[in-house]
């Protein structure tokens, strides 16, 4: 299993030249494709089975696949920073991140492996229920 996450990286280019076009939305749908493949390889490599098995190889590919997603999710976070304030906040505080970690650069820099998540605040986002009529 290939467990880099450059792919990430090469959208920061694409949300970096949107944004400077003003063209927001397009930064927007830039970062929520990462989240959508970052998506897909969770559901393709199932770490809720992965996590089952007590074999090395297994807890390897978990440890990969749970850094893909969480590392596509801050990523993702940063991008959208300037159209989404406080839900990114949110999502880095979930993340375990550091308030000063919201630079382009630390968009570029890895988070290394053994960060503690941040404490479980209930759902980042709440669903919005349409009015009885």
């Amino acid at each position: 299993m290939n467990c880099g996450v450059y792919c990430v990286y090469v959208c920061l280019d694409v949300v970096d030249r949107h944004y400077c076009s003003f063209s927001h939305n397009r930064a927007v749908e830039a970062a929520m494709s990462v989240l959508r493949e970052a998506n897909s390889f969770v559901q393709t490599h199932q770490p809720w089975l992965l996590a089952k098995s007590l074999d090395h190889d297994s807890c390897k590919a978990l440890e990969c696949v749970l850094h893909v997603g969480l590392e596509s999710a801050r990523v993702a976070a940063l991008a959208l920073c300037p159209v989404t304030p406080e839900l990114s906040r949110r999502i880095m505080e979930r993340l375990g991140c550091e308030p000063t970690e919201c630079t382009r650069q630390h968009m570029l820099q890895s988070v290394a492996g053994g960060r503690k998540l941040g404490a479980d605040c209930g759902p980042i986002l709440t669903r919005i229920k349409p009015p009885s009529i």
